[in-house]
Order: C-alpha cells, then structure tokens, then sequence
C-alpha cells in the first residue's frame, strides 16, 4: 500500500512543480516580448518573484520522494538520462545566479546579460523537461532495471516534438498569470499573446500525439491507452479554453492553464501504472512501483511523515497566494 501512496505523492509534487514553476520558465521565456522597458520588467517580476523559491520546492520535494521512496528508479532509470539531468541542473543553477544576482549588477550592460542567462535557462529548462517526458511515455531500453540512454531514446521525433510543445505550453501558461496579475500595457500584451499561442500549443500538443501513435516503440509504452487519451484531450481543451477565461475569470483561467502545464505527470502516470517504466525487452523487464519502492518497512515509517508535512507545504502555498493576490504594477515591491 504505501509504495502507491509514495508514488501518487510523488506525481503530486512533481505536477505542482510544473503548475507553478512552469510560470517562471514560461516568464523567461515570454517575458523579453511584453516587458519593453525597465519599468515594464518591474511589474513581471514583482507578479513572479514572491513566488520563485516557493515553486522549487515543489521539485526539491519531488527529488526527496524518488531518492528515498524509489532507489530503483532513480539508480536504474532517472540515472540513465543523465544528459538531459545533468542540462536541466546546470539551467536551473544559471537561472538561480541571474535572478537573484541581477539586481547586484553595477551596469545596465550586466543586467541586460543576467536577463539573457536568466531567459536561456528557462528555455533549456522546458525544453529538458519535455524531452525527459517525450522520452519516457513510450517503451524504453530498460534492462535488469536500467536504462540504457542512447541518442535514439532522445532524439526520437515524439521527444524532440514533446519538448518543444512543453516550452510552448510554459509559454502560454505564463501569459495567462501575467495577463491575469499585471496591470497596465503588459497585461494587454500577455492576454494577446495567450490567445495566440494557445492553437500554437494545442497543435504541437495534437502533432506529438500523431507522432507518438504512428511510433510503434510508444505503442508499446501505453500500457493504459484509454485513460491517457482521456487525459490528453483534457489538456488540449484546456489549452485553449484558458486565454478564453482571462476577461471573465482571471482564477479560473489560472488554474485551467495550469491544468495543462501539469498534465503530462498525469499522463504519463496513467499510461504506465501499475508501472514506472515499460521496457522495450518485454513485461519481465519493467520497473513496476512496487518494484522501484524502497523496502516496505522503510515506507511505512517515513510515510506518514511525508504526509504530515504535506499539509502544512500547501497551507504555506496557499497563504502566499492569497497574500500576493493582487495586481502588480511599477509601484509593486520586486523581490529580485
């Protein structure tokens, strides 16, 4: 039993990264389009920064679970992607260091070059975590537990499609939250570009599954094709319903988008259950959750600890985003 409830933890904290980390890879990845001037680039990041730290502990959570809830999926399986890791590490560092070091900088000149990391690594962020999912939907070369990277396991059409309707994705669902908590020019700008990059979104979203439907070896990963289908034409909805709410309801609007942010944990967990990875080698090489979780006694003691803390981590998010609820402007404190 608490293998599954780690594991259901486990795709909790890594949907709420990308529901609300995935603002701040799609801010970098938008903002140098709606913030024109400095003043401008205040009210972005006084809408994003009381939020920054907060979000990447949703991922430090995550990490948490797999290292000591799941020892055979991260030696065996989260290892063996060790290219796209070590890339998403190394951006999400540089993010970190120009953020929080921008605002240091002595010259105009070293801020404009902080801005540039700051939105490089967010785009090699999204495009890291869609590559890691496209790359794990379908069967892969996992055997006696490991996974064997290869370029052919990366660079699949489905992977490199899945990574660049995530950065699609993040940018979208960035536009929606700035278009909803900013106020002035820049809201214009982000409610327009949320409307035109939802069918953006959504098509990349349709083409990747196509791709994935004609790619046998992703077949064969979808142990569960019907609930993942379901799930995907929710995500596609929701992509483009959410530019939709900003004018009616900016709340709803947030959380439809931030549906579509997450979904691919959804999916991937409703694809696969009750495995964690499907092998191309056959049913005896999958990792299963049971198979991947520490042993049960060690569960069954660290468990509940977990899930006391829970509350409390989303009680502290909720709190902050009731505090931050209204609308920035250049008069808004900026927090980086």
């Amino acid at each position: 039993m608490w293998h599954n409830i780690w594991y259901a933890l486990l795709g909790l904290f890594l949907a709420g990264y990308l529901a609300l980390d995935g603002i701040t890879l799609g801010t970098g990845i938008i903002g140098r389009r709606l913030a024109r001037d400095d003043v401008e680039r205040h009210t972005v990041a006084a809408a994003t920064g009381p939020f920054f730290l907060g979000n990447e502990v949703w991922l430090v959570a995550a990490a948490g679970i797999t290292l000591g809830g799941f020892p055979g999926l991260e030696s065996g399986v989260i290892s063996g992607m060790y290219p796209v890791i070590v890339f998403a590490v190394a951006a999400l560092l540089v993010r970190e260091a120009a953020l929080q070091f921008r605002r240091r900088m002595a010259t105009e000149r070293w801020r404009h070059g902080a801005d540039s990391l700051f939105r490089f690594a967010c785009l090699v962020l999204a495009l890291m975590w869609g590559l890691l999912g496209g790359a794990l939907v379908g069967a892969v070369p996992v055997k006696d537990g490991h996974l064997a990277v290869d370029a052919g396991v990366l660079l699949r059409p489905v992977a490199l499609l899945s990574a660049l309707t995530a950065v699609a994705v993040f940018a979208l669902h960035a536009a929606v939250f700035l278009a909803v908590r900013t106020a002035g020019p820049v809201a214009g700008r982000a409610a327009e570009l949320a409307r035109r990059l939802a069918p953006v979104a959504a098509g990349l979203a349709v083409l990747t599954a196509l791709t994935a439907v004609a790619d046998g070896t992703v077949r064969d990963g979808l142990l569960n094709p019907l609930p993942a289908a379901l799930l995907f034409l929710l995500a596609v909805a929701a992509l483009l319903l959410a530019p939709r709410l900003i004018s009616s309801s900016g709340l709803r609007a947030q959380l439809v988008s931030g549906f579509a942010a997450l979904s691919p944990v959804l999916l991937l967990g409703a694809a696969h259950f009750p495995q964690t990875v499907v092998s191309r080698a056959g049913p005896g090489e999958h990792v299963s959750v049971s198979e991947a979780a520490a042993d049960p006694s060690t569960l069954s003691v660290v468990g509940p600890v977990v899930l006391l803390v829970l509350p409390v981590l989303l009680a502290f998010q909720a709190m902050q985003w009731w505090a931050h609820r209204a609308k920035t402007d250049e008069r808004s404190p900026a927090y980086f």
